[in-house]
């Protein structure tokens, strides 16, 4: 699912996760099982342009609000 810029807006300070899928690294993994906290609207941008730039190469990198 591809989120908006508003939607990871108006998750500044909560948590959201990341779908599993299939990044063996420290940092998907800890995202994946602890969550990530949304730090402020420079970090919300910088986390969909992320997003976009994983679907534009035909990778999902989902995000979600609930574990």
């Amino acid at each position: 699912m591809r989120h908006t810029k508003k939607w990871f807006i108006k998750r500044i300070g909560k948590k959201i996760y990341r779908d599993d899928w299939g990044c063996e690294c420290r940092t998907c993994k800890d995202i994946q099982k602890n969550g990530l906290k949304i730090l402020n609207e420079q970090h919300a941008e910088y986390l969909k342009d992320t997003q976009d730039e994983f679907l534009a190469e035909w990778t999902v990198l989902n995000y979600r609000k609930k574990k």
